[in-house]
């Protein structure tokens, strides 16, 4: 048998003969060289029937996500300016509670709101009165409705609410304390904190801010977006301090008492070393405030329609100076100490309200930072602030 004779080698070295491997003896036959070829795979086109039923679920999921979105903003829109006042502003919200409550514990009292900034917050401490008072149906019931910041234009602000809130206090005391009047520049109630206002607030904020289309412009920016804008203050609510990104952000409302009141500086009497590093860091502050100072128009109009307003709703008005320190007090200049005495007898003999001032009446050492009174100081203060306010507005209540 002979085999078919190969195509050349192109590895054949010439004049040696040809290796034959094993299985071309074991076969008799040569290997031939073999070409290949390749063949490009044809893949057959998926099914339109297959793709589009994932394509309709994406974008279906894709629609009830921006519906989700836009629902969970809607309520929180809603939830802010509407039924719940705690989101919006805590501090307002916890104590316009409270103040329910008690009101409705106490019925046929003379209801007295103390209207101010930190000072009272942290200063009247209705429940000190509680324990000392006679036990008569005529005594004061004293709540303080202090906000953190605050000065006239946000008193009113505070006032206004509670009147479209539904109460009707018998007596309304007006924070009085003249670093809180001015409102030039940087020192403007505008730039306090405008995450809190309403937009019922806007009639106070067109009258008496100095760019109030500035404030308008960021409350509305602010609620495309409610849960971005307010997320901080809302773990704060639901969530306990420990578990606080920001452990800073619920100090003006989470130690709030039934009361109203917000536990101040915890400092000793005998703590004089805690006081000094108080009163050192707010010394250069407070001259700074106290340099080119004057009493803005605006703090007086915004007084004095507070004090219209209560009287506008039956109740009587007072003006409450709270106690500083004997060394705070040498931080004014001569000339801003005599125009806040001077406004404050203007004021008073104007509105024809009576004026408590208590601003020399406690220690030094119960006044932990020079102008805020410490726990123990705000107890014996308001011990004392209770009968003052019955001399104040005897049988309250009557006709204004």
């Amino acid at each position: 048998m002979s085999a078919e004779p190969c195509e050349t080698d192109p590895t054949a070295v010439p004049g040696r003969r040809p290796q034959i491997g094993a299985a071309v003896r074991w076969t008799g036959l040569r290997p031939r060289a073999v070409r290949l070829r390749l063949v490009g795979l044809v893949r057959a086109p998926r099914s339109r029937t297959v793709r589009a039923p994932q394509a309709r679920r994406a974008r279906a999921a894709v629609l009830w996500f921006a519906l989700a979105v836009l629902v969970t903003n809607g309520a929180a829109l809603a939830a802010l300016d509407a039924p719940w006042p705690n989101l919006r502003d805590p501090e307002y919200g916890w104590r316009v509670r409270r103040l329910h409550a008690r009101a409705a514990e106490h019925p046929g009292r003379p209801l007295v709101l103390v209207v101010g900034s930190s000072r009272t917050g942290m200063g009247v401490r209705p429940a000190a009165w509680e324990a000392v008072r006679p036990g008569t149906g005529d005594d004061p019931l004293i709540f303080n409705f202090g906000a953190v910041g605050a000065g006239p234009i946000q008193q009113l602000i505070a006032v206004r609410r509670l009147y479209a809130d539904g109460l009707r206090p018998d007596v309304v005391l007006l924070e009085y304390w003249p670093p809180l009047l001015r409102q030039d520049g940087q020192f403007a109630e505008q730039h306090r904190s405008w995450t809190r206002l309403r937009f019922d607030d806007w009639p106070v904020m067109q009258d008496y801010f100095p760019e109030p289309e500035q404030t308008r412009r960021l409350m509305v920016s602010s609620r495309v977006n409610p849960i971005a804008g307010n997320h901080a203050r809302w773990a704060a609510l639901a969530l306990p301090r420990h578990l606080l990104a920001n452990r800073h952000a619920d100090v003006a409302w989470r130690d709030l008492d039934r009361w109203g009141w917000l536990p101040g500086p915890d400092v000793r009497p005998d703590d004089s070393k805690t006081r000094e590093g108080f009163l050192k860091h707010h010394r250069e502050d407070y001259r700074r405030h106290f340099d080119g100072h004057t009493i803005h128009p605006a703090s007086d109009r915004a007084l004095r329609e507070a004090a219209g307003l209560a009287r506008a709703h039956g109740a009587r008005v007072g003006l409450l100076f709270l106690p500083e320190a004997s060394e705070f007090r040498t931080w004014y200049p001569p000339e801003v100490e005599r125009s806040g005495r001077e406004h404050l007898v203007t004021l008073a003999r104007d509105l024809d309200a009576p004026v408590i001032d208590a601003r020399e009446w406690m220690g030094d050492e119960l006044i932990a930072d020079g102008h805020h009174l410490s726990r123990v100081g705000a107890a014996a203060f308001t011990e004392r602030l209770g009968p003052a306010v019955a001399r104040a507005f005897p049988a309250p209540g009557g006709a204004p």
